[in-house]
């Protein structure tokens, strides 16, 4: 077994409290602790884990959830910063807190019909991660805290995690072969834990499962490294990916490293290519318009890829954050080596996405289908940036409730194709298939698709959608061919600003819109939507309904 943790080190932690780059996370959290001891935390009601249930509402309990674990990493942090004892007493009190929790899982991941006991080892993303920021106190500082304390939590993670782990199937835990950010989230929890307080036998015998389910995560990026669960999926799950290959490669040496294979190495890199200006980025699928890059993350992947470049970020003045939020941060790169808004061109050939930056603007599009991950309808989405600012959009996720994964996901704004910039046909909003589109031009400035088949309008022969950027402006033309004549087209355009409408022009943020008005009657109007982080506001919308529809129609509009 190789060394594990070789980030957490004296030298690192030495910087860590003096360096001047860490001047305000320092200060953060030790005010942040502060005001922790003066307040105790709320107590979990039965009311809270029902609220799920009963009105689909995750934040009631999740809020509280999160204040106990902010709790525990600011303790821990705390006490690593200065030294003091006076942080372990409330750090021996928030562990003891969470051990008592009915189930170390979120409503919204584990069913009330479950018998109790299956309810408190339930694996899922949030009961592995609580593991795991336990398991590295009493790893590292465990010594430090009360006997009753040390044998509790590591009684509780034994029964919970290692021994749920080792009993766990895939009829019972679909993510353990899953595509998705749940494998790596949970198996970089899971192996921490093991590390941190299993035996070795546990972890050896054990191991080989873990990699598997790795082994799935990688298999639901394309190979080029496109995620498609958006921006924000990849922040979360690749960087969950990178503690699991970053421990594994330690505690074997160096044996096995998944940051030799040249798919990992197009992952990281997939952070470049996905921003429109400093501050907004491709904002497809669950994903947020904010370009939101984690320092710690772009830090460490920097060490491992000298090529890869990195955007400008501040310091991270986080005041709850986990070990590695620290530790993976270097000050000597705080330096970004990349514009986010400089000229570029990428695609991503199988998700069909298009992103062109050129001097002042800046498009996203994109084609492929309606049974994505984290899927919105949403073929034909395009995203427009100008002067540093997104107008025409695509709106991005929503507040996650429990309708929000659930058959009424597509009732919903935000998920729906009546929430993108894409065409209403017949009064009918694009359909959650599988059908995906033909890329029929791909240009240095050119893409262009077809978009019939997401509408399944028997009538509808044929929707092509083609963008060309030139120097001064972004040119859309929409190509229509019916077997009959439509009863309805609508041009649809979305937008988190509001339009200002004028004669043939439609302005949203710095873009304007031009159109042939003698073809289009115009209305706007707006939808208040709930976006994640218990953030309520308008999607505006701007319709351009076709006056006079007919079997074979091509529409052009030029954005500048």
């Amino acid at each position: 077994m190789g060394k594990i943790f070789k980030e957490f080190n004296e030298e690192k932690w030495e910087q860590v409290r003096t360096h001047p780059y860490f001047g305000k996370l320092r200060e953060n959290t030790l005010a942040m602790a502060e005001e922790f001891m003066r307040k105790d935390p709320m107590v979990i009601k039965f009311s809270m884990i029902h609220s799920f249930v009963a009105s689909g509402n995750r934040e009631r309990f999740e809020g509280v959830y999160d204040d106990y674990i902010n709790r525990l990493n600011c303790y821990f942090v705390s006490y690593m910063l200065t030294l003091d004892d006076k942080y372990i007493e409330p750090l021996a009190d928030i562990i003891w807190n969470i051990c008592d929790f009915e189930s170390w899982s979120i409503p919204a991941h584990v069913k009330e019909e479950l018998s109790i006991a299956e309810r408190r080892k339930n694996l899922d993303l949030c009961s592995t991660i609580s593991a795991s920021r336990i398991a590295e106190v009493l790893y590292f500082i465990g010594d430090k805290l009360p006997a009753l304390v040390q044998r509790r939590a590591k009684e509780e993670i034994q029964y919970r995690i290692i021994d749920s782990y080792r009993d766990a199937t895939v009829e019972r835990y679909w993510w353990l072969e899953s595509k998705n950010n749940w494998s790596a989230v949970c198996i970089a929890s899971i192996l921490t834990t093991y590390l941190c307080v299993a035996t070795e036998d546990e972890i050896k015998t054990q191991l080989p499962r873990m990699m598997k389910s790795a082994d799935c995560y990688l298999s639901g990026f394309e190979e080029d490294g496109c995620c498609l669960e958006g921006y924000a999926y990849w922040n979360y799950g690749f960087s969950y990916f990178c503690k699991f290959a970053s421990l594994l490669n330690e505690y074997t040496d160096g044996r096995i490293n998944y940051f030799e294979r040249e798919k990992v190495r197009k992952i990281a890199l997939f952070q470049e290519s996905i921003t429109l200006n400093e501050n907004q980025c491709i904002s497809f699928s669950d994903s947020t318009v904010e370009f939101m890059p984690l320092g710690w993350l772009s830090h460490f992947l920097k060490g491992i890829y000298p090529e890869l470049r990195l955007p400008k970020i501040p310091p991270s003045d986080y005041a709850h954050a986990p070990l590695r939020h620290i530790l993976w941060q270097n000050p000597e790169l705080s330096d970004a080596t990349f514009d986010a808004s400089e000229p570029a061109r990428f695609e991503f050939e199988n998700a069909q996405w298009f992103i062109y930056r050129d001097k002042d603007f800046a498009l996203g599009c994109k084609a492929g289908h309606n049974k994505e991950p984290h899927n919105h309808n949403d073929v034909g989405s395009f995203i427009i940036s100008k002067g540093g600012k997104v107008g025409f959009c695509d709106p991005g996720v929503g507040q996650y409730t429990r309708q929000y994964f659930s058959s009424e996901r597509f009732s919903l704004m935000l998920c729906s194709s009546r929430g993108h910039s894409v065409p209403i046909i017949n009064g009918e909003y694009q359909k959650n298939v599988p059908d995906k589109s033909t890329v029929l031009i791909s240009e240095r400035n050119r893409y262009a698709f077809n978009m019939e088949k997401v509408y399944r309008i028997e009538c509808l022969k044929s929707l092509v959608r083609d963008f060309e950027c030139t120097d001064t402006h972004i040119r859309m033309t929409d190509t229509y061919e019916f077997t009959e004549q439509p009863t309805s087209v609508v041009e649809r355009f979305v937008s988190l600003v509001p339009f200002e409408v004028s004669e043939g022009k439609i302005a949203s943020g710095n873009s304007t819109m031009y159109f042939d008005k003698a073809r289009f009657s115009v209305s706007t109007g707006s939808e208040t939507v709930d976006r994640k982080g218990n953030k309520r506001g308008e999607v505006y919308y701007a319709d351009l309904t076709v006056i006079s529809p007919k079997k074979n129609m091509t529409f052009e509009f030029i954005f500048d």
